[in-house]
């Protein structure tokens, strides 16, 4: 389930024909207070549009942000925990 949206962009439009890529990290992952049953996950999913993510475009860091680059949005999901 979707948590929170913190912040992202879209950086480039996409059009019939285009090929998304796209790939996550987890930035960080929380426990919530009462709750033993669900943690919280927060992600940064980014997307391209015709270029395989295997070498993790955005990550280069720098104020260019990488032109293949769609999408790039901080969020938080809650998900099952095991117990």
């Amino acid at each position: 389930m979707v948590a929170a949206i913190h912040g992202g962009r879209h950086a480039a439009p996409t059009f019939a024909g285009d090929t998304i890529y796209a790939w996550s990290e987890v930035l960080e992952c929380e426990s919530l207070p009462g709750r033993a049953d669900i943690g919280a996950l927060r992600l940064r999913t980014v997307a391209t549009k015709d270029r395989s993510c295997s070498n993790f475009p955005g990550q280069e860091g720098g104020s260019q942000l990488d032109p293949s680059i769609v999408l790039d949005i901080d969020w938080s999901v809650l998900m099952p925990r095991r117990i």
